[in-house]
């Protein structure tokens, strides 16, 4: 009988699937074979991603120049694109390569994302199938965790930081705490989008709200879903950087700029290197995560809601 309701959720799905795309190409074509077409063109807009980013990290780069030269900035306030490259090569005070340096550091601040992504990602899966469920719990606990989220991180840091210390748990709490929301809100929503009509169809069936969940409502809101997370993995390492940031943290990309702030006159291409490997590791968890969703979307796109 589950496997059966399985069978029927997945035909609910792709059947809204081919209503919101139009009528299929052929009518021999396998209900639950991914079109190659559909995946051929996944790849070519990942491919034109990666370009249009590059372009225009060299637009930015040569933008950075132009400013530079127009308003005769000196080069402690804006060093020369091609010295910040150079400083990747250059050694510590403690003789160690700048870039071996960098990181050992981004991957300690890797870390404390990760488990925060991790832990935030779970509570706000639950928390969001919860709130799509019940009305009465949704008008009571939404305006909770938007306040939760007025709050500056930079108020609560401190005071976790004292109560926990500076280590790896820190890291993880703030991060954690970063990611619940955009999860919550868009599992919440991805769920609340199922049409009406679907969960009849499964429940004239006598599919229980676990086999639904199961089948049709996680399913059909994982585009929305993995729109979340991305947003919830570039936070995750923001929230990271935060608790690394109070006096007291031995290792991170907080220490890292907070210690390159401290001698930006003397070595102002550290600052900017630090926050460029700060950017590169925002930018590798959002690409994780978006590989993922490139496998388990299907043909589906992020962000699509049927």
């Amino acid at each position: 009988m589950t496997s059966y309701l399985t069978t029927l959720g997945r035909t609910i799905r792709h059947r809204l699937t081919r209503a919101t795309r139009g009528p299929a190409p052929s009518v021999f074509e396998d209900e639950f074979e991914q079109p190659r077409s559909s995946r051929s063109e996944k790849w070519r807009s990942a491919l034109s991603e990666v370009a249009v980013a590059i372009l225009l990290l060299v637009i930015v780069a040569v933008l950075w120049e132009i400013i530079k030269l127009v308003t005769g900035t000196d080069s402690i306030k804006m060093p020369h694109v091609w010295d910040i490259v150079v400083f990747f090569g250059s050694e510590t005070s403690q003789g160690e390569n700048f870039t071996v340096f960098l990181l050992r550091n981004v991957w300690s601040t890797g870390k404390g994302a990760a488990i925060g992504l991790g832990v935030g990602a779970t509570c706000g899966l639950i928390t969001g199938i919860v709130i799509s469920r019940s009305r009465l719990i949704a008008s009571g606990l939404m305006p909770l965790i938007v306040a939760a989220q007025a709050v500056p991180i930079v108020a609560v840091a401190p005071a976790l930081v004292l109560w926990l210390g500076t280590g790896g748990t820190t890291k993880a709490m703030i991060a954690a705490y970063l990611t619940y929301f955009p999860i919550t809100v868009a599992t919440a929503r991805g769920i609340q989008a199922v049409p009406a009509d679907s969960r009849d169809l499964l429940r004239t069936y006598g599919a229980s709200n676990r086999t639904i969940l199961t089948t049709l409502e996680v399913p059909f809101a994982l585009p929305l879903m993995f729109v979340g997370l991305e947003t919830a993995a570039a936070m995750s390492v923001v929230g990271a950087i935060v608790a690394e940031l109070p006096f007291g943290s031995k290792d991170g990309l907080g220490v890292v700029i907070l210690t390159s702030w401290q001698f930006f006159i003397f070595e102002p291409r550290a600052l900017y290197a630090a926050a460029i490997g700060a950017c590169a590791l925002g930018a590798v968890f959002v690409l994780l995560i978006r590989g993922i969703g490139f496998f388990a979307l299907g043909h589906r796109r992020q962000g699509e809601v049927l």
